[in-house]
């Protein structure tokens, strides 16, 4: 892996294929790539295409901890990623389910099977390598909308990093 990679390079499985395996090189110390994926401001920043455009961020960093990420939000319905935390382990990995959520106004829930989330981080020099597997999503189509959707997550923490290279005391 080099530093420059393109986009493309991000996801390494075959489309729509289970696991997901997506994998990165970052500018930046394991302990600060980490803090990426836990910190809900540093998650506001990367995980959708607008930094800042997530509705809400809830982390509870701790095993059995839960976390929800809102993507959307309406009088009608919000739809939300959510999960808990199963492994964390500072800064080497860290694992936690998955489950896409519509959320409708009258309290009805319409979820995706839990699927498994495990990233680890590697320190490699002044650089931390990020390999991200994703599993257990039951759909190939699903496999593909979030293999796209990992991908440019990666995309866009790669942006976030280098941002963080210019910030005194980061």
């Amino acid at each position: 892996m080099t530093v420059q990679q393109t986009a493309k390079e991000f996801l390494k499985s075959e489309p729509g294929r289970d696991p997901i395996i997506v994998e990165g090189l970052f500018r930046a110390a394991p302990e600060r790539v980490f803090r990426a994926f836990t910190d809900p401001n540093d998650v506001s920043c990367w995980f959708i295409p607008k930094a800042g455009a997530l509705e809400q961020v809830e982390i509870d960093l701790k095993i059995g901890g839960k976390w929800c990420f809102v993507i959307d939000k309406t009088d009608e319905k919000q739809i939300h990623f959510e999960g808990e935390y199963l492994v964390i382990d500072p800064p080497n990995r860290l694992e936690f389910s998955w489950r896409h959520v519509k959320e409708f106004a009258d309290g009805t829930r319409e979820t995706t099977d839990t699927s498994k989330v495990a990233v680890t981080f590697t320190a490699a020099g002044k650089a931390t390598e990020v390999r991200l597997s994703h599993e257990a999503i039951k759909t190939e189509d699903a496999r593909h909308g979030v293999g796209g959707g990992w991908n440019g997550c990666f995309e866009r923490l790669t942006d976030f990093v280098k941002e963080m290279e210019h910030i005194p005391g980061e």
